[in-house]
């Protein structure tokens, strides 16, 4: 009786036979299964790792394109464009040449990341250009609701650039005269429009810029001079503000002028004026917000 032992041994000795006789003197599978009766499957399992005979080799209409393929691939082509390039699937050229790694530093792949800069560039500008037209509908617009402003508008809207903008007398400290600073042209010509209604000429004020030292102060306080129409002789020493190497202020290139500082001589009237106004705002646009418990 044959014990377990002796099976297995003589199943190892069928399985080296299978494996030799594939080698040489070369036989098929066919031959093989009839010769040892066995299954495709279990031929499969015996013969893993053997290449087959070189007889059995057909030759396969893509080998030219799986040359390619690994071609390409070595260059730096995706598996996107290797499988458009060739017209396979992507699993297809995946299964060729998944195995070699893509360069990322290949001039392909550095042209591929410079033509998606492009197209992204190009994408932006069609948005920015938009978006410029819609928000220029949008002034254009908002230009004819505000139409002229008068005497009335002016101080309104003067008092709140100075509660904003502007220094604050404390309680503490007492200081009841308007000096107003900011760095933008337009919000600075409306306060000098503010003051105007105040019996200011420009001529009356005292004017000085706040700028960081790395940039050109004459040439800033030329600018603000003819931009607002101000008396260059009425501009003082300009305070230099000291330069962060590291800063990450983005008003750094030509168009930074620093900010202009706007103080008006004994201003006391003309401060307390601007207080109640803006306590009569404050007053005004409060009422339409009730605090809960109030008026029952």
């Amino acid at each position: 009786m044959t014990t377990e032992h002796e099976a297995g041994s003589a199943m190892t000795s069928m399985r080296a036979e299978v494996r030799r006789l594939r080698v040489d003197p070369g036989l098929s599978r066919a031959q093989l299964m009839r010769m040892f009766g066995v299954s495709n499957a279990t031929l499969t399992d015996w013969l893993r790792g053997v290449e087959p005979p070189e007889w059995t080799r057909r030759p396969n209409a893509k080998d030219h394109l799986r040359d390619e393929a690994i071609r390409l691939r070595t260059d730096g082509w995706s598996l996107n464009d290797i499988a458009t390039r060739l017209g396979v699937a992507k699993s297809t050229a995946f299964a060729w040449v998944g195995h070699i790694p893509l360069d990322p530093d290949s001039a392909r792949a550095r042209e591929k990341r410079e033509l998606a800069k492009k197209r992204t560039a190009g994408r932006w500008d069609e948005f920015r250009a938009d978006r410029d037209r819609r928000q220029a509908e949008v002034w254009e617009q908002a230009a004819g609701d505000v139409d002229a402003l008068s005497d009335r508008d002016v101080l309104l809207l003067g008092a709140v650039a100075y509660w904003c903008e502007g220094s604050k007398s404390k309680p503490w400290a007492r200081d009841d005269r308007l000096t107003f600073i900011n760095s933008d042209p337009g919000l600075c010509g409306l306060f000098l429009r503010f003051l105007q209604l105040g019996g200011y000429g420009a001529d009356d004020l005292k004017y000085r810029l706040s700028i960081h030292e790395t940039a050109d102060a004459d040439k800033a306080t030329e600018w603000w001079s003819t931009r607002l129409g101000l008396p260059r002789d009425r501009f003082r020493r300009p305070t230099i503000k000291k330069h962060v190497p590291r800063t990450r202020r983005a008003n750094t290139g030509d168009d930074y002028h620093g900010c202009l500082i706007i103080e008006a001589p004994r201003s006391r009237l003309l401060y307390w004026r601007m207080e109640g106004v803006m306590q009569a705002v404050a007053r005004e646009a409060s009422s339409a917000f009730p605090v809960p418990g109030e008026g029952r």
